[in-house]
């Protein structure tokens, strides 16, 4: 389960990535994503609009089944902690819901 700290650490990773290293090297990406074959380039736009999706991201909290392909709970949770109260089930599990900021009309 990712919590909010867990995202501010990607965060923080992606501006290192963005400062110190060169996004657009994909044998670089390859080395520390684990995954030989990625050969995704990320340009220094990209990275800034992700980090600006996930610092401005709402985490909910949902309790699914060990699969993650059923919901035990039909509701979503605002924090970790009211999620482990409703987690009923030794076979479930606690699974993060990264939403898009909710954009109000003017």
């Amino acid at each position: 389960m990712l919590t909010r700290q867990d995202i501010l650490l990607i965060i923080a990773a992606l501006q290192f990535w963005a400062e110190e290293m060169d996004p657009e090297d994909t044998h670089l990406l390859k080395i520390y994503s684990g995954d030989a074959n990625v050969d995704r380039i990320w340009t220094s736009d990209d990275i800034q609009r992700l980090r600006t999706q996930l610092n401005s991201a709402n985490l909910k909290y949902a309790v699914t089944n060990v699969g993650g392909t059923e919901f035990l709970t039909p509701e979503l949770f605002s924090t970790p902690e009211s999620a482990e109260q409703a987690h009923f089930s030794e076979t479930g599990q606690i699974g993060t819901l990264i939403l898009p900021e909710i954009k109000t009309r003017d």
